[in-house]
């Protein structure tokens, strides 16, 4: 469709300044926006080239975000809610002044502007002294200038009657050429690696402030259907691809789907693995359709939120955290304060969908919004000293320039709040708990998920394949990196590409078996191949009843390999410090250990270097009484005090469980497994205790390991390539009380335990004890006991009577005497969940 400049005002549809309302979210929202915007003042600069124009945040960043974000976070504190002058010390005609300049910025340095006006010289080479709009530029670039012309739209929209006429034709202009540009292009398609979710989204966005604002101009028919098309291609999965004709053939009446930009089981892929910031970016983006909507009292276009349940209800919100952020269950490369981003897309589950648990989200997102802004003595949303806080130093990316980002996805969720009420009332937290809990598949997604009322775990095997373990606390303790617990392994002789090396990150894995309980725990067991597949890394994870996880490794050589380079078990350890929030960022983390405590400080910069130490092979670590690590077979534990990042994501320092260091093997060979048992939520003494009385079996063989829990878990993992049989021994402590009976067969003589069982090829899982076997000495007792189902039959196979009590629980539910040779069936009255 062909642009042209306009040449006369348009009547733009008015803002519903009677449908405002004013209640706790708005009121919230704008205090943190005011308390933001002399943070953002002081990054503003008038531009002498045209008459009353200026520019914030150096106004040459990406897609002119920086101003168009700016100027509609201005334009709301202009219009709307209660400005409170004295606490900004900025007049509110000033805030109003200053939107409009910006907008005037915009349009003259847009595309559609005069030859002349380009944008100031910056610091970053792709923008700085040129125009933006992506005139000239391949679909990602060009397309991508779609939320800056919606943020602009609105700004403009809220401050029309303040606008002259000539600011009103470059506004025009800008939203009528992108309109125009993308109306006869076809949404874009894919789902793996880069999903066009977000692509597909921000084009929907640019397009629909035309939609909005302009319906009596003539193309608006032919950018409604466009619009629509975009938006209903944005979150797509095939199911919709077939239910909804594509008319590549035959004409069809109404709108296509002609995408798939989400797994069936809506997951999706940026930056080549599942990101929770892509996976919302069709819920987000799509809400300034829905924000300008709500704002000129028309209801959002039924294509412009389609799916965002189902998404909603399928990956975001059993991810979610206490305070709202989305678990990175394959990791993040983005900074780890995404509260900003995610308390939008509950803002949109809550106000247009009802959501109730929603409701209750957007609130704790924004309650570490305001924390974390108390904080922080200049006002800004991420980080205090942000011009240090490097992201990607060639693209312009500190944290301080991509302020603005944060600060208009809660502008877009005011607007919402402000137009379209403030949605359903809040779920209390242990509903929501009660809803999210248990196990969550992702098999297109390659991940799976267990949820408990205090703990989270999950396990990935392709993209990044890694393992998580969070306490209460959530990422506030632990962190995501690619490679947790799977660890990084270099080795000699590859020469192909470096990102399927496996090295630092694990991209993928072999043979690969996973089994759910119920809604009780996972187990897992995958081969990583390091390199050029001479060396093989088995890895299982166990994720059970109770919250804690087991994660087993062993290495073993397809053919004679040298490792450079290795370090597994790897935990990220969040250290940042926010005096707002002292119970989630104190400034400092304990390591506790076999050996003493130790306490390390959590900065970024200061001009110091990363602080290393060593503990050696000890028995336990524990975080800061968070979070507990039970090791068995550890080459040694390091912890690096994190203060120099190539890439600022938050303050996270690396505890290293398994320090291997380089190592070869021949041929054939395989190195003895290591175990870590994590314990969410332990504190230091129980963290101590778990180690005493956590036990690793003996006489497994090199292809299983089995260990007990000392609450009465029994937890496998056999990397045998077919079922069998799986045995273990343990020594009894001397004067031992009791031992538990697990599914399978066991013996008890002289003082050694034995358990028996058939475990399937390649599998993880565990046993709870069906019942707890107590004598006063068990460590005498011969006895043989089979479970089996609901029965237990116990055998003395030893030379003189024996005599024991059967627990369940604490209730002593019959006590036996046997005679040598007898046997005594056990009725164990209800069928217990076991392997």
């Amino acid at each position: 469709m062909e642009f042209t400049p306009s040449t006369e005002v348009w009547n733009a549809r008015p803002v519903r300044w009677d449908a405002v309302q004013d209640h706790e979210m708005t009121q919230r929202i704008h205090r943190v926006l005011s308390r933001w915007l002399p943070f953002a003042d002081a990054l503003y600069a008038d531009w002498d080239v045209r008459p009353n124009s200026g520019h914030f945040f150096g106004g040459s960043f990406w897609y002119a975000s920086d101003n168009a974000s700016t100027a509609l976070v201005y334009a709301v504190l202009a219009t709307l809610g209660a400005y409170d002058e004295a606490a900004t010390g900025i007049p509110r005609e000033r805030v109003k002044t200053r939107a409009i300049r910006a907008i005037r910025y915009m349009g003259f340095t847009h595309d559609t502007g005069p030859a002349d006006c380009v944008r100031v010289e910056g610091s970053l080479p792709y923008t700085s002294g040129k125009k933006w709009g992506g005139r000239g530029d391949r679909f990602f670039l060009a397309s991508q200038n779609g939320r800056s012309v919606a943020s602009m739209a609105m700004a403009a929209l809220l401050l029309w009657g303040d606008l002259d006429d000539e600011t009103k034709l470059l506004v025009q202009d800008v939203v009528a050429s992108y309109a125009d540009r993308w109306a006869d292009e076809e949404p874009r398609n894919g789902v793996y690696y880069d999903t066009q979710c977000e692509e597909n989204a921000w084009t929907a966005a640019g397009i629909s402030a035309a939609v909005v604002l302009f319906p009596e101009h003539p193309h608006h028919a032919a950018w409604e259907r466009a619009f629509a098309d975009w938006a209903i291609n944005t979150i797509a999965t095939y199911e919709d691809r077939l239910a909804f004709p594509a008319g590549l053939v035959d004409a069809t009446d109404g709108m296509c789907v002609k995408s798939v930009t989400f797994h069936p089981d809506f997951t999706a892929e940026n930056h080549a693995f599942v990101h929770p910031s892509y996976l919302c970016a069709g819920i987000n983006l799509r809400a300034l359709h829905v924000a300008a909507s709500l704002m000129t009292g028309s209801a959002p276009y039924a294509e412009a939120i389609r799916n965002n349940v189902k998404l909603y209800e399928r990956t975001v919100k059993p991810w979610a955290q206490f305070d709202g952020l989305a678990v990175p269950i394959q990791g993040q490369d983005w900074w780890y304060n995404r509260q900003h981003e995610r308390q939008l897309t509950h803002t949109v589950l809550n106000v247009v969908h009802g959501d109730r648990d929603a409701a209750a989200y957007a609130r704790e997102a924004l309650r570490s919004i305001e924390r974390i802004q108390a904080s922080n003595s200049r006002g800004c949303l991420l980080e205090e000293n942000g011009e240090e806080c490097v992201i990607n130093a060639a693209h312009g990316q500190f944290a301080r320039e991509l302020e603005h980002g944060s600060a208009v996805d809660l502008a877009t969720s005011y607007l919402i709040y402000a137009f379209g009420g403030p949605g359903a009332d809040p779920a209390g937290s242990t509903d929501t708990i009660e809803r999210l809990k248990g196990v969550h598949e992702y098999p297109y997604g390659s991940a799976i998920v267990y949820r408990t009322e205090r703990s989270f775990a999950s396990f990935s095997w392709r993209n990044n394949a890694m393992a998580l373990t969070l306490p209460r606390n959530g990422l506030w303790t632990v962190t995501p990196l690619y490679a947790s617990y799977t660890g990084t392994v270099t080795t000699e002789g590859y020469d192909g590409p470096a990102g399927l090396a496996n090295a630092s990150i694990v991209r993928r894995a072999e043979d690969v078996r996973v089994v759910r309980y119920d809604d009780r725990g996972f187990g897992a067991v995958v081969a990583i191949p390091r390199g050029d597949g001479a060396l093989l890394q088995d890895a299982a994870f166990a994720a059970l009843p109770d919250g804690s996880t087991v994660y087993v490794e062993r290495f073993r050589a397809v053919r004679d390999c040298v490792a450079t380079e290795a370090a597994t078990g790897l935990v990220g350890v969040r250290n940042e410090n926010y005096p707002a929030m002292p119970e989630l960022a104190p400034g400092w983390r304990t390591l506790h250990t076999s050996v003493g405590a130790e306490r390390f400080e959590g900065f970024y910069g200061r001009g110091e270097p990363n602080r290393e130490r060593t503990f050696g092979a000890v028995d336990y670590v524990n975080v800061d009484d968070q979070i507990g690590y039970v090791l068995f077979g550890t080459s040694g534990v390091r912890y690096v005090n994190k203060h120099v990042y190539p890439k600022w994501k938050g303050v996270e320092d690396i505890l290293v469980l398994n320090d291997i260091g380089p190592f070869s093997m021949r041929g054939g060979e395989s190195r003895d497994p290591f175990v870590v048992v994590t314990l969410p939520n332990a504190a230091a003494d129980e963290t101590a205790r778990a180690a005493e009385r956590t036990t690793l079996f003996d006489g497994t063989g090199g292809e299983a390991v089995v260990l007990e829990t000392e609450g009465g878990t029994l937890v496998y993992a056999s990397f045998a390539s077919r079922s069998g049989e799986v045995t273990g021994t343990r020594r009894l402590a001397d004067g031992a009380d009791g031992v538990y009976c697990y599914e399978g067969e066991q013996r008890l003589e002289c003082g050694v335990y034995t358990w028996r069982g058939a475990v399937g090829g390649r599998s993880a899982g565990f046993a709870e004890a069906r019942f707890r076997l107590a004598a006063a000495n068990v460590g005498v007792l011969a006895l043989d006991v089979s479970v089996v189902g609901r029965r237990a039959f116990a055998t003395n196979v030893g030379t003189e009577s024996a005599e024991f009590d059967v627990r369940l629980g604490e209730a002593t539910v019959r006590s036996i005497r046997l005679e040598p040779g007898a046997v005594a069936a056990i009725e164990l009255g209800r069928e217990e969940r076991t392997t």
